[in-house]
């Protein structure tokens, strides 16, 4: 599925879930107050979401550096903004802190800070959309402080030029820190569909992989040629197609989702390991490719629907193909985890064609209905989170187009997945929808109880106005909160004690990390009546006393900012 739209100012050719997108790209700028779309739906009342602003067309990651409490949206075409949230917490305002001139990519997929705030970029050069090579680069951002924004950038790794397979080319793209801070692990997808041949080949060294690149390292050269990658201990799993987003869980176990084929092939979650190898391409949500079998004739195929895209030209995409390579008798395919449902589950019976709910039939899928393109994956890995929620991933499905719909899933929704571990083989999940109708979300960034969820306008169908969203998520008593020593994991602004009080109360608070803090009072008109901080704290646990003595009887707030944390409190002042 191909999607133009002639507004834009330059021409750009990239990946998401598997379909060629070629789009003009705009100038990125803000808008605010624009509400286009519906308002999203919650599914549960302990859930609120509220629109914090309209961001950039291109926007593909969220992210925060966990040593300044800030979040970054990472755009296509380079440029990285700060989000800057105004005084109430309300909306959001974009500053650009970086752009290709700085970090040198031309169009980064890939965006992950590690503990020590280093920053993390992974993408392709490809300066001519039509070109059949490509080169992929991950960058490191030093900073030249804790905080700081001032960075030293170098190459991690690079890659030798490769076949771009530039129909379903899926590029570096997700980026994942260990816990430990020793590597990143950098997804290249698959330069094909489901293994069919593409310009004369099928898939190469350096794709359908998990890369494991140790983080001192730099101007690593990585060659096309798996075996190499093997020797050198850059190959951390094969046989993924198209692994966005990956995410470590609080187990030290990285989770990554995988896109689906344009076949109607379940997408898979799965539990990436050393050495392991995941199917693709002879497997796709356990799912036989069936171009390998010389019976395949694809006009009978229940699963291949008569307007799937297909590269452009589907009975050519998919065919009876002599030449497809046999399933290899010496790898062990990993299967992917097994979802109960109750949501995300639909399929396509593989014998009759019949959509089917596998919960409903007390089955399980591997993992998600088809089309969903999950692409963003958060994990509660400090326990913050309420009840059922407590430790879950929770992941974003981009996809809207016509073949998820025909499944009677819209996608486009937050999951809440609940991964269940069963020794050291495998994982279950329990998959639940807390918000729909969201429009194209892509990525998704978790702090304390805030989920912020980013769209994008990189999609099959017009999302001109992209937002970031806020989910507050039900919280669960700080006492069961885990320590870093002194420092706590997260922000946390508590409530006032007395309260109602006169004239003097307590207001405390928490920081996860070094930030500047100002902590305010307002009247009910928003007027600012008292600061009661402004200056730079450490992580910990702090409390300011307020005194009121020249203030008359009534509702205020108090408001506290913390890099890109902010919260405000009713406080109630009797005399």
């Amino acid at each position: 599925m191909t999607f133009f739209t002639a507004k834009f100012t330059h021409v750009f050719q990239y990946i998401i879930s598997g379909r060629r997108v070629v789009y003009l790209l705009l100038c990125i700028f803000y808008l605010p107050g624009i509400f286009l779309n519906a308002q999203p739906k919650v599914t549960r009342s302990d859930i609120s979401i509220k629109q914090l602003g309209v961001i950039g067309l291109s926007s593909v990651r969220i992210r925060q550096d966990p040593t300044n409490g800030n979040l970054y949206i990472l755009q296509r075409d380079g440029v990285i903004n700060k989000v800057d949230f105004s005084q109430d917490s309300s909306s959001v305002t974009l500053t650009q802190v970086y752009t290709t001139s700085d970090h040198g990519l031309i169009s980064p997929l890939g965006m992950a800070f590690g503990k020590d705030g280093v920053l993390y970029l992974a993408g392709d050069q490809i300066s001519n959309p039509d070109s059949e090579y490509t080169v992929g680069v991950i960058m490191k951002g030093i900073p030249d402080s804790a905080g700081s924004e001032n960075r030293a950038w170098e190459v991690l790794a690079q890659t030798v030029r490769y076949p771009y397979g530039h129909v379903y080319a899926h590029q570096l793209s997700g980026i994942a820190v260990d816990p430990n801070g020793k590597y990143i692990y950098v997804n290249s997808g698959a330069r094909t569909d489901h293994g069919e041949m593409e310009n004369g080949m099928r898939g190469v060294g350096l794709t359908d992989i998990i890369l494991k690149l140790p983080v001192d390292s730099t101007n690593i050269l990585l060659q096309d040629d798996r075996n190499w990658l093997i020797e050198h201990g850059y190959l951390m799993a094969d046989g993924t197609r198209n692994s966005y987003d990956l995410a470590f869980n609080a187990n030290g176990d990285l989770i990554a989702p995988d896109n689906s084929d344009d076949r109607d092939d379940p997408e898979e979650l799965n539990w990436i390991q050393e050495g392991h190898h995941y199917g693709f391409p002879w497997i796709i949500g356990l799912d036989n490719t069936p171009q390998q079998f010389s019976w395949y004739n694809p006009h009978n195929d229940p699963l291949l629907m008569p307007y799937a895209w297909g590269g452009g030209n589907l009975y050519v995409t998919y065919s009876n193909d002599p030449t497809y390579p046999p399933k290899p008798d010496s790898i062990v395919f990993i299967s992917p985890i097994l979802s109960y449902g109750p949501d995300a589950d639909d399929f396509r019976d593989t014998a009759t064609g019949k959509i089917e709910d596998a919960s409903d039939l007390g089955v399980t899928i591997p993992t998600f209905t088809p089309h969903r393109s999950v692409d963003g994956i958060a994990f509660d890995n400090d326990s913050v989170l309420a009840g059922d929620l407590k430790g879950d991933a929770f992941v974003v499905s981009f996809s809207n187009n016509s073949e998820i719909d025909t499944l009677g899933d819209m996608g486009q929704d937050l999951l809440a997945v609940s991964l269940t571990k069963h020794g050291d083989t495998t994982y279950t999940a329990h998959v639940n929808r807390l918000v729909s109708g969201l429009n194209s979300p892509l990525s998704d960034a978790l702090v304390g109880n805030k989920l912020f969820v980013m769209e994008t306008g990189e999609q099959y169908g017009a999302n001109n106005y992209p937002k970031l969203w806020e989910v507050t998520l039900p919280e669960g008593p700080v006492t069961g909160i885990k320590q870093k020593g002194n420092s706590p994991f997260y922000f946390k602004l508590n409530q006032n004690y007395p309260n109602p009080f006169n004239p003097s109360t307590v207001i405390s608070y928490q920081l996860s990390v070094s930030s500047h803090v100002t902590l305010k009072i307002y009247d009910v008109l928003g007027r600012e009546v008292a600061t009661l901080l402004n200056k730079a704290e450490t992580a910990g646990n702090y409390s300011v006393e307020f005194n009121a003595g020249s203030l008359a009887s009534g509702i205020y707030f108090y408001s506290l900012t913390a890099g890109s944390f902010h919260q405000t409190k009713k406080l109630i002042l009797l005399k």
